[in-house]
């Protein structure tokens, strides 16, 4: 067992200890919740001699030139014990040796913190300094404790963090994030060569894998520099993987262009999967928005798959449309799929 397959929390264990997971024994057997509490424990009893070490050289770097203080807190204190006692010091002086030690260091520390309990401390840290550990995360493919990470940090640091952030870095660590608005910030402030490097690096699987992660409005600005064949072969592979929710979001968010060749390439049943997809997640702005954007033949097709499609689903369309959620078009292709259903 390796870290990379370990469950998270016995990695969080290990990590206390200071060793390897593999040396970890016997608690395959805890749950979860389990193994929270226990991390939790050794790490409380292991902390007050960890805080005292860390402190005197923290207090000691103030006092002698920094890269010997540097070298210092990495010779007496190893990254999983200095994460134990981050969240314990003050912000200032941790911050202060944070700036003397190497990278490398700081990447170990990031891996092993808990930037939650340790918030005031990430929070600390310049954005410049943030940006040099997320290259060094993001080197070493870590890309969970990168996730926890930037989590913890404010907004200016977080553009730091993933402005280092390669496409396929996003791809790695973009569904592990969990989501706030200062993330949606970054996500749409992303800048134009980055999307650029991002339409051009990732391939449509790829990319098809990205649209999954974002929410449709997220991976808005990403579509726009992709080009149209490219976001024909995306909606293909959301479709024949059965994605029909995903669909909907996305046909919501391309052009009129990108969704014509989007659908001109989609089977039948991949259209019957998407209508069905829209009652069922009542996703009504979408089918809207679908409708304006195809082109009489595509219409055409609509109107076929919105004849076969399950009676609840379309009970449900037809429900939406006597509330006034579809504009004409729309109400007017529900109207002529009821008479040929």
């Amino acid at each position: 067992m390796s870290s990379a397959t370990a469950r998270p929390e016995l990695v969080a264990v290990a990590r206390v200890l200071g060793v390897e997971v593999e040396e970890v024994h016997g608690l395959d057997g805890l749950s979860d919740d389990d193994l929270r509490e226990l991390s939790g424990q050794i790490a409380h009893r292991l902390s007050e001699d960890k805080r005292r070490r860390f402190g005197r050289v923290a207090a000691l770097s103030k006092s002698i030139p920094g890269p010997i203080a540097g070298r210092l807190a990495e010779k007496f204190l190893p990254p999983a014990g200095a994460a134990l006692v981050a969240e314990l010091l003050e912000p200032a002086k941790a911050v202060d040796l944070v700036d003397r030690v190497s990278v490398t260091y700081l990447g170990d520390l990031a891996i092993a913190l808990d930037p939650e309990r340790a918030r005031d401390v990430v929070q600390a840290i310049p954005a410049e300094r943030v940006a040099e550990v997320s290259r060094e995360l993001f080197s070493r493919k870590e890309y969970a404790a990168m996730a926890r990470f930037v989590g913890a940090v404010e907004v200016d640091a977080l553009f730091a963090a993933l402005g280092v952030a390669t496409p396929h870095d996003l791809l790695a660590v973009v569904p592990l994030l969990t989501w706030n608005d200062n993330l949606d910030r970054v996500i749409a402030e992303l800048p134009e060569p980055q999307i650029h490097q991002i339409a051009a690096e990732l391939d449509a699987d790829e990319l098809a894998e990205l649209a999954l992660a974002l929410d449709p409005h997220r991976f808005g600005p990403i579509v726009t520099a992709v080009p149209v064949d490219t976001v024909a072969d995306i909606a293909i592979a959301l479709l024949e993987d059965g994605h029909y929710a995903a669909m909907v979001g996305f046909s919501g968010v391309i052009t009129p262009g990108m969704l014509n060749a989007s659908m001109g390439r989609a089977t039948d049943d991949h259209l019957v999967g998407v209508v069905s997809a829209v009652g069922s997640g009542e996703s009504w702005a979408d089918f809207d928005h679908l409708v304006t954007g195809l082109d009489e033949p595509g219409r055409g097709r609509l109107l076929i798959a919105l004849g076969a499609v399950g009676a609840d689903a379309f009970s449900r369309l037809q429900a939406a449309g006597a509330a006034g959620r579809f504009g004409a078009e729309a109400t007017h292709l529900l109207a002529a799929a009821a008479d040929v259903r």
